[in-house]
């Protein structure tokens, strides 16, 4: 990489650390320890000023120049550009609720043993102690009204982390109490009370609709992942996968003696753990690594490992969380996945049952989520191994892989993996369809709720509030998004159903790491241009 474009991309990562302390610390700086950011506007100019620099490295790469520099650019440019989005298009200089909370987040000093245990505890008290004068400030930038689905996953999660945080400083000291104690519990009380304030002041503000517009939903495409289909067309195939996907439901709860794919869901909510979901997952994880292997369609590598372990905070953590590994830390740390023990047993019937675990351990871990940062090299740039922005790439990646799952045979015998994939593919396509068609104009919201309680078998109350979590957030959008990408890549370059086309195609997918949309494609067609690219590192 030439020394002009390795700086640029180095200053986007070091803005991103700098504006995002928690990325820098979930990618091993722990020199980013207990740093909370300045609660101030983003600034357009330092975003533009950044954007020139990359643009300009860009514009003069040869076609033929090394894919690792061509996909570092790319990847920076693309941060930028969402940025630019929120601050110039929205009109939103200052982030959401979610985005604050996520650098009030204090689990990670527990997660492994990156240093001696006193060093890391003294960090979570100083983490702490900054919490409530930075939620004070951060509360004050609301401006009065948010997007619905932004209030209440920001009333949630803030009353979330208010229960939980006290919960982590009370089983730390009743652990450790030579290098925890009292002072400890003081300052998780005054975090869970700021935590509190932070959501009453959510509460507080005024639901708006926040919809984009046709026009200003292809310039969201295109500044977050790099897409310029025209939505029309997006729409028409998010459409196209909705029917295909329920039309397959239908034929499978037929052939199961079933007269709907509701009644097709009911029979694998018999199929309950045999034990706790910890231990059944980590047995599933254990078969799909033998499955993997025979099929060979994708490499397989282990240099971190993963641990399974019960979720961080049973009384507030309902859902599978996997937590990769941080690229930097000094003393190389494992991924990890939280799974939780849910005392409901409506959760388990629901979607913690043996045949939703089986897709759950795919997408996750093997050949998803986790087999994606093990398969990211360490010549890939910092920016796409240390910067986790592009749902389109890395959701996608594991949505197409529960996808490939079910096409290399893994229901062979067992049709209720098949429903379990099927179910968990018609909501992802759903969340997409809605996404595209609220933005859009095509749909008002209440019509597409009524629509996804009716795919999706959900209560009209979870359909209401899938589609404001959605309009607000698209990260759920981009699962499909991204499988379908993924999809029409492998179409286009002609990959048959060989293990070793699929394996090449594959790997290369997951080498670019976590990268947007258009990038991915982009290293993709680099790949079979360039026979040996460089491993320069930025």
């Amino acid at each position: 990489m030439t020394s002009a474009a390795l700086n640029s991309v180095s200053a986007v990562v070091d803005h991103v650390f700098e504006r995002y302390p928690q990325v820098a610390r979930r990618a091993g700086r722990h020199d980013f320890d207990a740093r909370l950011p300045a609660v101030l506007p983003d600034a357009l100019h330092d975003v533009d000023r950044l954007l020139t620099a990359v643009r300009a490295q860009l514009d003069i790469l040869p076609e033929h120049a090394d894919p690792e520099v061509r996909a570092d650019l790319g990847t920076a440019m693309r941060v930028l550009t969402d940025e630019r989005f929120r601050i110039a298009e929205l009109g939103r200089p200052h982030r959401g609720p979610e985005l604050w909370l996520a650098e009030a987040d204090v689990h990670g000093y527990l997660r492994g043993d990156y240093a001696p245990l006193d060093e890391r505890v003294g960090a979570l008290s100083r983490h702490l102690a900054g919490l409530p004068d930075f939620l004070a400030a951060a509360q004050e930038t609301f401006g009065g009204a948010l997007p619905a689905g932004e209030r209440i996953s920001g009333v949630e999660n803030a009353r979330a982390r208010a229960a939980s945080v006290p919960n982590l400083a009370a089983q730390l000291v009743a652990a450790h109490p030579e290098v925890a104690g009292d002072s400890l519990l003081r300052l998780a009380d005054a975090a869970r009370l700021a935590f509190l304030g932070f959501a009453d002041a959510v509460a507080a503000t005024r639901p708006t609709r926040a919809v984009h517009g046709p026009e200003r939903l292809a310039a969201y495409l295109e500044a977050a992942e790099g897409i310029d289909i025209p939505v029309e067309e997006l729409l028409a195939e998010a459409e196209a996968e909705v029917r295909h996907l329920a039309a397959r439901l239908d034929a499978l709860a037929a052939r199961l003696g079933v007269s709907c794919r509701e009644e097709a869901y009911g029979l694998m909510s018999a199929r309950l753990p045999a034990g706790s979901v910890v231990t059944t997952l980590s047995g599933i994880i254990e078969r799909l690594r033998e499955f993997w292997a025979e099929q060979d369609v994708v490499t397989l590598t282990d240099r971190y490992g993963l641990d399974i372990r019960p979720a961080r905070d049973a009384a507030t953590s309902a859902a599978v969380v996997f937590d990769h590994a941080g690229a930097l830390e000094p003393e190389p740390q494992p991924h990890v996945l939280h799974v939780p023990e849910p005392r409901d047993p409506a959760a388990l019937r629901d979607y913690l049952n043996e045949p939703m675990l089986e897709i759950i351990a795919v997408h996750e871990a093997v050949p998803g989520h986790y087999l994606h940062h093990e398969a990211t090299p360490r010549q890939a740039g910092l920016i796409r191994r240390c910067v986790p922005w592009f749902p389109g790439t890395t959701e996608g990646w594991a949505h197409y892989a529960e996808e490939l799952a079910i096409e290399r045979g893994l229901a062979e015998g067992r049709p209720l993996v098949e429903v379990a994939a099927l179910r968990h593919a018609l909501e992802a396509a759903t969340r997409l369809l809605v996404f595209l068609s609220v933005h859009s104009g095509r749909r008002k919201f209440g019509e597409a709720a009524a629509e996804a309680a009716t795919l999706c078998a959900w209560s009209p109350e979870r359909a209401g509030r899938e589609v404001l979590a959605v309009v607000a957030h698209p990260a759920g959008a981009m699962y499909t998004l991204g499988k379908l990408h993924i999809r029409r890549w492998r179409e286009w370059a002609g990959v048959s159903d060989s293990a070793a086309e699929l394996k090449s195609f594959h790997d290369r997918l997951l080498r670019c790491g976590s990268a947007p949309l258009s990038a991915v494609r982009r290293y993709h067609l680099d790949g079979r241009l360039v026979p040996a690219a460089s491993t320069t590192t930025t």
